[in-house]
């Protein structure tokens, strides 16, 4: 049985959409932060999302803060082990710096 994780933190880049042997794929870099001041460090995480529910994170935006729960992976390749989530659920969060989004607009967590 894999093992699940849940990561919350911010994208490091836009999201990118693409086509997979039929099957949409989207592709996230989300950043976690823990520490604070020089004592700061961050993770990044390589998460997948296929299915129907990539098409719904491909609005997502650098900057957006999200949280991911998923299979946990990992992949080495050439001595760097790179870690990596299947998303099972994705879930974007209003960040205090930006302005609200219309009502109609805004967007909970993925409808799986």
């Amino acid at each position: 049985m894999p093992g699940m994780i849940t990561v919350i933190g911010n994208l490091g880049a836009d999201a990118e959409l693409r086509d997979v042997n039929g099957q949409d794929v989207c592709n996230l870099r989300v950043g976690c932060r823990v520490g604070y001041g020089d004592r700061a460090v961050s993770t990044w995480w390589d998460v997948a999302v296929w299915g129907k529910p990539a098409q719904w994170c491909a609005d997502l935006r650098k900057g957006d803060a999200v949280t991911v729960m998923g299979e946990l992976s990992a992949r080495e390749h050439n001595g760097t082990t790179y870690l990596g989530v299947r998303a099972q659920n994705v879930t974007q969060h209003e960040r205090r710096d930006r302005a609200p989004q219309p009502q109609h607009q805004s967007r909970g967590g993925m409808p799986f």
